[in-house]
C-alpha cells in the first residue's frame, strides 16, 4: 500500500516531505498543494504507541536497575512494541484538511 495525496492521489513518501513546523498537524502535497493529516483512527493508535513505550521504558529502568529477573517482560514489551509498529504503519491512511485561507469557488 502506498501513501497517496487525498486530493490529487499522487503518491506521497513521507521521508522526503518536509513537515510544516512543530505546532501544524498538517502536510502540504508537493504536487497540488492541498493540505492533508492521517485519519483520527491513526492519531489514537499513536498514543497506543505512547503508553506502549512508557511502559517499555519501565521494564527497561526494572531490568537496569533490580537484575535480569525483568528481561523476559521488557523483551516481550519489546516484541509488543514492534508488533504495534508494523501493523499501524500498514493501516495509515491520509485525509484532507479544509485550508480557510484557500477560495475554491
Amino acid at each position: 500500500m502506498s501513501l497517496a495525496c487525498p486530493h490529487c492521489h499522487d503518491e506521497i513518501d513521507l521521508r522526503k516531505l518536509p513537515h510544516q513546523g512543530m505546532f501544524k498537524s498538517f502536510r502540504i502535497c508537493p504536487g497540488c498543494g492541498g493540505r492533508f493529516t492521517v485519519d483520527p483512527r491513526t492519531k489514537r493508535r499513536q498514543a497506543a504507541f505512547i503508553v506502549v513505550a512508557l511502559v517499555a521504558l519501565v521494564f527497561t529502568l526494572l531490568l537496569y536497575y533490580r537484575g535480569t529477573q525483568w528481561l523476559p517482560p521488557a523483551l516481550a514489551i519489546y516484541a509488543v512494541f514492534a508488533a504495534l509498529l508494523y501493523w499501524a504503519n500498514k493501516q495509515v491512511y491520509f485525509v484532507p484538511v479544509e485550508d480557510p485561507d484557500r477560495d475554491d469557488s
